[in-house]
C-alpha cells in the first residue's frame, strides 16, 4: 500500500496486541516507523518532547492503566502541536457510551479490535485509507 504515513505511534498495555499490531502495520506500511508505548503516560512523554518527531497517526487502546484511552485522547487534544494528528482508538471495548465520548473528545475513528489476524489487517488497512482520504 502506497501511503503518506511514515510514522505511527501505538499505545496499548497488552504485549500480545503490540506484537500483532507491529506485524500488521509493517505488512501494510513496510517502511513505517512504529513507536510503541505501554501506557498513556509514556506516549505523552514522547509526544510532548519537542526533540521527537511528530507521528502522522496515533493508535491507542481504550483500556489502559492510569489514564484510559479517552483521558489520553483528551490530553493529546490539549497539546497544540498534536491537534492535527489523527487519533484512532483501537480497543476491545464496544460500549456505545465509551465510543460516543471518544468521538466527542476528538477521536478520528474508533475501531473495535477484531479476533483474527486477517481481520486486524483488513480493518487497520481500511482505517489508514480513510485517514488518507482514499475511501
Amino acid at each position: 500500500m502506497k501511503s503518506r504515513i511514515s510514522h505511527v505511534c501505538y499505545a496499548d498495555d497488552d504485549p500480545d496486541d503490540h506484537e500483532i499490531f507491529s506485524v500488521v502495520i509493517k505488512r501494510i506500511l513496510p517502511s513505517v516507523t512504529l513507536d510503541s508505548f505501554d501506557s498513556c503516560k509514556c506516549l505523552l512523554e514522547y509526544l510532548k518532547n519537542e526533540n521527537n518527531p511528530i507521528p502522522d497517526l496515533i493508535f491507542m487502546d481504550y483500556n489502559m492503566p492510569g489514564e484510559d484511552g479517552n483521558e489520553c485522547l483528551q490530553l493529546v487534544r490539549k497539546t497544540a502541536r498534536l491537534l492535527h494528528i489523527p487519533v484512532i482508538i483501537y480497543s476491545t471495548s464496544n460500549h456505545p457510551a465509551f465510543i460516543k465520548t471518544c468521538y466527542e473528545n476528538g477521536a478520528t475513528k474508533y475501531i473495535i479490535k477484531p479476533n483474527t489476524f486477517n481481520e486486524v489487517k483488513t480493518i487497520i488497512e481500511q482505517a489508514i485509507r480513510e485517514i488518507e482520504g482514499e475511501d
